[in-house]
């Protein structure tokens, strides 16, 4: 993926952390806390989506991030 998307791997992988940081919330939610932590998740679908967010918006976020907002 850092091959493909050169720096903008940072958002992509940031992206990829909060999605499946997301999941494992909600699957704890749903099924508690001590049975939802023995649960597996896989984490390939979280990096999909981040490669795919840095891809598409990883220059922006990145140009947004170094410049801010107003740029």
């Amino acid at each position: 993926m850092g091959l493909v998307l050169g720096r903008a791997v940072a958002p992509a992988l940031l992206v990829a952390l909060l999605a499946g940081t997301l999941t494992g919330i909600a699957v704890m939610a749903r099924h508690g806390i001590r049975q939802g932590r023995r649960t597996a998740i896989p984490f390939a679908p979280c990096l999909a989506l981040g490669g795919l967010v840095g891809l598409f918006a990883g220059r922006e976020l990145i140009d947004a991030y170094l410049h801010g907002l107003s740029s």
